[in-house]
């Protein structure tokens, strides 16, 4: 990535957590993670914590962040803002492991 930029400086990259709020009509959020549908194709495609960081790790970013359950900023339901805070933390335990481990 940095080559590919011509950038010599830290890159931080982002999780795709935001889609799943811009995405959520083609979306399925749960403990595994969050299944897409791919709106031409209807193709299912799975992204848990670990291929977020995995993704990440692969193409050389330097700031890496964890996926997260993100609910919309119009939100006004405090059970799930709550369900999504314990699933981020939740989450954030499984990016982690992911992320010490040169496998994934």
């Amino acid at each position: 990535l940095h080559k590919f930029m011509n950038w010599p400086r830290n890159i931080l990259t982002d999780s795709g957590g935001f889609q799943m709020v811009s995405l959520l009509k083609l979306a399925e959020i749960t403990e595994e993670g969050v299944t897409f549908e791919h709106p031409d194709t209807g193709d299912r495609m799975l992204l848990r914590p670990e291929d977020s960081i995995a993704h990440q790790n692969r193409i050389g970013a330097d700031i890496i962040m964890a996926l997260d359950d993100v609910v919309s900023s119009v939100a006004d339901d405090p059970v799930r803002f709550r369900v999504a805070t314990y699933r981020t933390l939740r989450w954030l335990d499984r990016c982690f492991d992911a992320h010490g481990n040169k496998e994934t």
